[in-house]
């Protein structure tokens, strides 16, 4: 059984192949990162709550979860309850993507004066787990 990193390309030399390339492609889709972070802020959520503070579509932060629960990176635990309650939450192998977004953090810091980088604001956050 062979990891998604592990993934071989068709066509590919296994020498010129980028071993994060199926990594990337998965965290750089629309949404995905801010997604990430907002767990990272604040596990487990909602699909309400999410959706609400991040403004995202309905169908793409469905599309997203979906993803992220198949990739093993977030967790997907329904109540019995009525109505329904369906919570999200880092697993693991999410929480271990903290190490990204601190990295990000650092570069985003040392480069936040640069013109090619315009910055919009952001909202204060409370506790950042990945950032400590």
């Amino acid at each position: 059984m062979t990891t998604i990193l592990e993934e071989q390309v068709e066509g590919q030399e296994e020498s010129t192949r980028c071993p994060y390339g199926r990594l990337l492609q998965i965290l750089g889709k629309p949404h995905t990162l801010e997604i990430l972070y907002s767990f990272g802020v604040e596990s487990p959520q909602r699909f309400t709550k999410l959706q609400k503070s991040l403004d995202i579509q309905p169908k793409t932060l469905s599309t997203r979860l979906q993803e992220l629960v198949g990739f093993g990176i977030l967790d997907r635990k329904s109540f019995n309850e009525i109505p329904p309650r369906v919570d999200y939450e880092l697993t693991s192998k999410g929480e271990d993507l903290g190490g990204i977004f601190t990295e990000l953090h650092t570069w985003s810091d040392k480069y936040k004066d640069s013109r090619t980088l315009p910055r919009k604001k952001t909202k204060k956050v409370r506790r950042i787990p990945f950032l400590t």
